[in-house]
């Protein structure tokens, strides 16, 4: 685990993925705007009207004033025919490959935007597998999509079971986290909006593939007319993928669709926008205090205690973590060292004694599974002993201005393990744990403490 919200090469991926799709509903309803933008004389009470049919007559009519000569009805023409939609679709095909020029270039614009609107038609519901939970009571989240209409209809979600994968992997639960999350908005109590958060991607080949995939093909469908479909998010609030539920309290999840129009008059009508009813679910039992709400990962302190400085590590996620204690220049040892700090003099001290070099001295019961707001003490030194290192060192203690902190680092993760530790795979004199993959959650990356100050260490 590389961030408590999110790993950063996800987040970047997730980013490019968004600005792709701002690209791709601009580009494709750019052609609208650049027919239909200007203001027309008419009662947008009267665009407003239901779209649910549409009268063949009042088609045929519109996509004749297609190719009217006055810009206000065609303008008029254009709007009305992208709020009926999909009713409008066959007659704007016919006129799409007919001989009129202008009244085709138009109709094609129509039909293109038209192709990019979800859910035309389709009634979507949440509900969650139970109401009442404690905040690390694992639950799904059931969205069910039912087209009410004589269409068919674009859903952003994989409908095919066989391109979903096995339900109960990691890559398929973050897969489906993540196709809801793009419409899905979470609010805990008080209103406050809940993140999505997800685990360090690059922990798992096939979580990874799953995300670029997502990137590169973003998901699609067609659930026909009078159809339903019914996808479960597994581990909603407890997966690799999830919306944590800490605090005590309400939750509410609603999904919300807005076409990006680039029309005024449509955006303004918000034609086409989709909210499902919200779907309830009240936290019983709250996470312990320690446990970040805002997706803080570890918090480490030192602090002095009799003779000794003691430096602690809490888990602040949502999650169990492991934590390597095997305190040694590099991995699968965790480099860790008493850093004192004085203007830009800069001296480290190793924690752990005489570090370990060879992986025969790795000690499993030093990598340690920690719960989610638990703490456990990573490194201990005698102050004495610590001020006689640093003065051989060449420290300055006597000035009262120095500073000593704890610097930690652990690279001992399934990303060594791949890259350096696959020889050890199987092997039967290596430790146990790494004759097997190692745990998805570790804490890795680099942890700098609190800094003691020179008078606390006297």
């Amino acid at each position: 685990m590389n961030d408590g919200r999110c790993s950063t090469r996800f987040r970047n991926l997730w980013c490019r993925r968004r600005d792709a799709r701002s690209r791709a509903r601009v580009r494709i309803l750019l052609p609208l705007a650049l027919a239909a933008i200007a203001p027309a004389a008419y009662s947008a009470a009267e665009e407003a009207t239901s779209v649910a049919t549409a009268p063949a007559d009042e088609v045929a009519a519109l996509v004749r004033d297609l190719s009217d000569p006055s810009y206000e009805i065609r303008t008029k023409a254009t709007r009305r025919l992208c709020m009926l939609g999909p009713a409008a679709a066959e007659a704007l095909r016919g006129v799409a490959s007919g001989d009129n020029a202008e009244a085709a270039l138009r109709a094609r614009r129509i039909l293109a935007v038209l192709d990019e609107v979800y859910f035309a038609g389709v009634e979507v519901t949440l509900a969650f597998s139970a109401t009442q939970v404690g905040w690390d009571t694992p639950v799904d989240l059931r969205l069910t999509l039912s087209n009410r209409s004589t269409y068919p209809a674009r859903v952003p979600f994989v409908l095919d079971a066989a391109r979903r994968g096995p339900a109960e992997s990691d890559a398929a639960q973050v897969a489906d986290m993540l196709d809801l999350a793009e419409w899905l908005q979470v609010r805990g109590p008080s209103g406050r909006e809940i993140v999505l958060r997800v685990d360090d991607i690059a922990a798992d080949p096939a979580v990874t593939d799953v995300v670029q995939q997502r990137l590169n093909n973003p998901p699609d469908s067609v659930l026909p007319p009078g159809k339903e479909a019914v996808l479960v998010a597994k581990a909603f609030n407890r997966g690799w993928a999830r919306y944590p539920l800490l605090d005590a309290g309400e939750y509410i999840a609603t999904l919300v669709y807005e076409p990006e129009w680039d029309d005024e008059t449509l955006a303004a009508q918000r034609i086409g926008s989709v909210s499902s009813k919200p779907a309830k679910i009240t936290v019983g039992e709250a996470a312990p205090a320690a446990v970040s709400r805002g997706g803080d990962e570890a918090a480490l302190t030192v602090q002095r205690e009799g003779a000794d400085l003691v430096a602690r590590l809490t888990n602040r996620s949502d999650q169990p973590v492991y934590v390597n204690r095997n305190l040694g220049p590099a991995a699968p040892f965790a480099p860790a060292a008493w850093v004192y700090t004085l203007a830009e003099s800069v001296h480290e001290v190793p924690a752990g004694g005489n570090p370990a070099t060879d992986w025969r001295d790795f000690d499993e019961a030093l990598f340690t599974e920690v719960g989610p707001g638990q703490t456990l003490e990573v490194a201990r030194t005698g102050i004495a002993r610590l001020r006689a290192t640093l003065d051989r060192a060449g420290a300055n203690l006597a000035s009262d201005r120095w500073t000593v902190h704890l610097s930690y680092t652990n690279r001992c993760d399934r990303q060594w393990q791949a890259r350096d530790g696959a020889a050890l795979l199987g092997k039967e004199d290596a430790p146990r744990v790494f004759q097997m993959p190692l745990p998805k959650r570790i804490l890795s990356g680099r942890h700098l403490s609190n800094a003691v100050n020179a008078p606390e260490l006297e």
